[in-house]
């Protein structure tokens, strides 16, 4: 019932009480038990369910909209989840979280009147898609949630023993980076000079340098810490003028990033310092992962 300007004397319906008891967001603004929205409500994170692997947008009130979708898939073959609705004064945010067992699924999204763009996510992922408007069309950008975004994968340690190492790189390992993947390589070992024999200092090593070329010529390298030691494994002052053998214990790491256009990579490990005659033997372990955030731009 509507609401009542009361008067002394103004007699109270049961209705009037009835109505008291029972307020609610859905009565108009005249009726009695009307509740006033909270501000800014219309901003509010609404929640969408599929249904029959659909959802419909238009009624979003809101910028950001969260689609949850269910699925009990068990044949791992994609899934087409079709999304419509978007535009004007509604979603231009969403947030489609999948659940279920871990299936791939398939995005239908509309780019104009007559036609659609459809981006695949693993399984078990979600994806947080966004759009802006480019003359007729709407241009689909997202951000895929792997189930777990950063994989690690550990090589361990593996020793080889290059041999003379000089002024020149010389290779050690060879290391294959997966699709997709980048690389933290870490490298240690040992370095003998055998010179000077009697005299002089020329034996001396400075520096031992890391590189990692692929077949693209693509390279990475860095300088790694050196300790010195003598034949007897006693420390001494980095560039010392001890005619001794020098046993250097060394130790660095570099980063391969992923390529732009990521693909499977054969890259090799080379070695060199600044002196020549010098036996090398080297261990090194690569950290293989992949990056937590994967994006793609849907012309």
């Amino acid at each position: 019932m509507n609401k009542i300007n009361f008067k002394t004397g103004t007699i109270i319906p049961p209705e009037l009480m009835n109505a008291l008891q029972n307020p609610s967001f859905t009565n108009d603004e005249e009726e009695a038990g009307h509740l006033p929205l909270p501000p800014n409500y219309g901003k509010k994170v609404q929640v969408f369910n599929t249904e029959n692997r659909a959802v419909d947008l238009s009624t979003a009130s809101s910028g950001f909209a969260v689609v949850i979708h269910h699925s009990s898939s068990l044949s791992g073959e994609p899934e087409t989840v079709t999304i419509d609705g978007v535009g004007g004064t509604g979603a231009n945010t969403i947030l489609l979280v999948t659940r279920g067992t871990d299936y791939p699924v398939i995005v239908s999204l509309p780019q104009n009147s007559v036609s659609r763009k459809e981006i695949s996510i693993k399984g078990g992922s979600s994806v947080l898609l966004t759009f802006f408007s480019y003359g007729a069309a709407y241009v689909w950008k997202y951000y895929e949630l792997e189930t777990n975004p950063v994989a690690m994968t550990d090589t361990g340690w593996k020793s080889f023993s290059p041999g003379g190492v000089s002024t020149d790189f010389v290779k050690f390992a060879t290391l294959t980076v997966p699709k997709g993947y980048s690389a933290i390589v870490m490298v240690k070992g040992t370095g003998t000079s055998t010179y000077p024999v009697t005299s002089g200092s020329s034996g001396v090593v400075a520096e031992y340098t890391l590189q990692a070329i692929d077949a693209d010529e693509r390279e990475e390298t860095c300088e790694m810490s050196v300790v010195k030691c003598n034949a007897s494994g006693y420390f001494l002052p980095d560039m010392t003028q001890e005619y001794d053998a020098r046993a250097d214990k060394f130790s660095g790491y570099l980063v391969i990033p992923p390529l732009s256009t990521p693909a499977q990579r054969s890259v090799d490990l080379k070695l060199k310092t600044n002196q020549g005659a010098m036996s090398i033997t080297a261990s090194f372990r690569a950290l293989l992962y992949k990056a937590n955030l994967d994006t793609t731009l849907l012309a």
